[in-house]
C-alpha cells in the first residue's frame, strides 16, 4: 500500500468516531450526501526522506458540509475534527506518525444557503 492510501484509510477511520457520514468522495446525487457530513479530500505527499528513513510530508484536505441555518454547525464539527487529529494518534499503515497539526481552516457559504468547510492539516510520517 502507498502512502498516499495509507494515510487517507487512516484519515477516514479517524474520523468516522466522530459520528458522522465520512466520505472519500460525497454522492453528487441528492445534492451531495446525508448532511452534516464529512469528507476526506485530497492528500497532496511529497517525499522527505532523511539519511537513515524513508519519509514523506503530507497536506491533507477536510471538507466539512452543513445545511445548518448558521456557521456554528460546521465550526462545531471542525473542532472535533481538530480534536482528534491535531497532534493525535493516527495509525497509517506501514508507516509511522511523526507528526500532524492542523495548518488551517475556513467556512465558506454555498449559493445553496448551505456551509463548506475546509481544514488542512500537516503531517510527517516515515516508513516502519
Amino acid at each position: 500500500m502507498g502512502a498516499e492510501t495509507a494515510i487517507q484509510g487512516a484519515l477516514y477511520i479517524a474520523l468516522s468516531g466522530i459520528g458522522l457520514t465520512v466520505y472519500d468522495a460525497a454522492p453528487q446525487k441528492d445534492n451531495g450526501g446525508n448532511f452534516p457530513y464529512i469528507e476526506v479530500g485530497q492528500v497532496v505527499v511529497s517525499e522527505f526522506d532523511t539519511a537513515g528513513d524513508i519519509g514523506f510530508d503530507f497536506i491533507a484536505r477536510i471538507h466539512t458540509r452543513s445545511r445548518s441555518a448558521a456557521m456554528k454547525q460546521t465550526k462545531d464539527i471542525q473542532g472535533q475534527i481538530y480534536a482528534r487529529l491535531h497532534r493525535g494518534a493516527l495509525t497509517i499503515t506501514g508507516h509511522r506518525l511523526i507528526d500532524l497539526q492542523r495548518q488551517a481552516s475556513d467556512v465558506t457559504r454555498v449559493s445553496d444557503g448551505s456551509f463548506h468547510g475546509v481544514c488542512e492539516y500537516r503531517g510527517l510520517i516515515e516508513k516502519a
